[in-house]
């Protein structure tokens, strides 16, 4: 078939599938949360021909223009209320149905020589979110909340379930691999797909599931059966961490799962002494918890471990894609968490109300997060200008943080574009 008729085909199945949708929404057949929800499956199915259907990445990408273009005409005109009304029926601000053929025209052009990855991280996207949704919207009732969204705990095994389902089965048929790390691959992207689910809002998962499905499996297969499964004992040890803490680390849900992603995160790219040191800024935060008063705890959402990860997992993305040595991107890793620590610590005074920044006990605990890069190739010289930065960097944190009372997110944003900027200054001489 000519990729221009597949486009118009595909296409027209797509407004067939809007417009039944409306439909049903219009003569109360279908709540709006189903109708959606019924739109999402009918793309994600026809989607799942692509390899099929298309030898090259432009036609999916052409078409996931043309889609994005027609959904975007709908959702800003007076069509919003009549065939659009499938999609925009709902309270909650979600751009979820402009990132789905996004999503599919990006992981089709990363996966087109394995479409079995393709289609078991679109399987994800497609029937364990749905799944979610709809468990969690009849059933949900432990409620959790993650960034800018409500969760359920019931939504959030359904979509756990499905997704070992969608990813074992078409492992066990149709891929090289023995039973057993068929099973723990398919729990470890379950597990992990459930977690971006859950801390993500605004319809973000329907861009993050099927990435970071394809990256893990594509990571994954490459490894050994005994690599797959310390990977996932890692993982399980690192949420079951987070779980039973969960009264005196002051993390909301969606926090949890970001920071069990960002622990996974770490290990899967850094390793064992990177992993130590994101245990160690852990352990600080529990301890600052412990003996702070009452009247001072807060809830802990998302956006202090996106603060925390984003220059630090900087440095080991850099090393896995070999634009710097490994050794240079772990230790870059943890000098970044070690000018976090000293922060955090500054910050806390600051958040409770006392004048001394406490510098002496913030230099102290950089210290001990940088213990764990004495295993790395690297010599003890270059840990100097962290510890240099540490002082005036921890002191400049304390008078630039407000008060208590201003929002968070300011405070945690004030951090990660601190450590954004010092982090690499301090690795310049290992550099250079």
């Amino acid at each position: 078939m000519h990729p221009a008729v597949a486009i118009l085909i595909i296409l027209a199945c797509l407004g067939a599938i809007i417009l039944v949708s409306a439909w049903g929404v219009r003569t109360g057949k279908l709540s709006g949360e189903l109708a959606r929800k019924s739109v999402h499956v009918g793309m994600g199915v026809i989607c799942l021909s692509f390899p099929w259907l298309f030898d090259s990445p432009l036609p999916v990408q052409i078409l996931a223009a043309a889609a994005i273009l027609t959904l975007l005409c709908i959702r800003v005109t007076q069509l919003r209320q009549s065939i659009g009304c499938s999609l925009f029926s709902i309270d909650r601000l979600s751009i979820g149905e402009l990132l789905f053929p996004l999503a599919v025209a990006w992981l089709f052009t990363l996966a087109q020589d394995q479409p079995l990855l393709y289609c078991i991280s679109l399987l994800l996207l497609t029937l364990a979110d749905t799944a979610g949704a709809l468990a969690g919207g009849k059933y949900g009732k432990k409620i959790y909340q993650s960034t800018a969204a409500t969760k359920s705990m019931e939504g959030s095994i359904a979509f756990f379930v499905t997704a070992f389902i969608c990813t074992a089965l078409p492992l066990h048929f149709f891929a090289n691999l023995c039973l057993g790390p068929v099973l723990v691959l398919s729990f470890t992207v379950a597990l992990f797909t459930m977690a971006v689910e859950g801390a993500s809002g605004h319809g973000l998962d329907n861009l993050l599931i099927p990435l970071g499905a394809f990256l893990l499996l594509d990571y994954y297969t490459g490894l050994s059966s005994h690599a797959i499964f310390l990977q996932s004992i890692v993982l399980i040890a690192l949420l079951v961490l987070l779980l039973t803490t969960h009264r005196k680390n002051t993390f909301d849900g969606g926090a949890i799962l970001t920071a069990m992603l960002f622990g996974f995160a770490t290990y899967s790219l850094g390793g064992t002494a990177c992993l130590i040191s994101a245990l160690i800024l852990f352990a600080r935060h529990i301890i600052a918890q412990h003996f702070m008063p009452k009247e001072c705890i807060v809830t802990h959402s998302t956006d202090v471990i996106i603060a925390i990860s984003i220059p630090s997992l900087f440095w080991l993305t850099l090393g896995q894609g070999k634009v710097i040595d490994p050794n240079i991107a772990q230790f870059g890793f943890i000098s970044s968490l070690a000018l976090i620590t000293a922060m955090l610590h500054t910050g806390t005074q600051k958040h409770m109300g006392l004048h001394s920044a406490s510098l002496p006990t913030a230099f102290l605990l950089t210290i001990i997060t940088l213990a764990p890069a004495l295993s790395l190739d690297v010599p003890v010289l270059h840990f100097v200008p962290t510890l240099l930065l540490t002082i005036p960097l921890a002191r400049f944190y304390f008078h630039w943080r407000t008060g208590p009372d201003d929002p968070a997110f300011y405070h945690w944003f004030k951090l990660g574009l601190l450590a954004s900027i010092v982090s690499p200054v301090a690795m310049l001489p290992i550099l250079l």
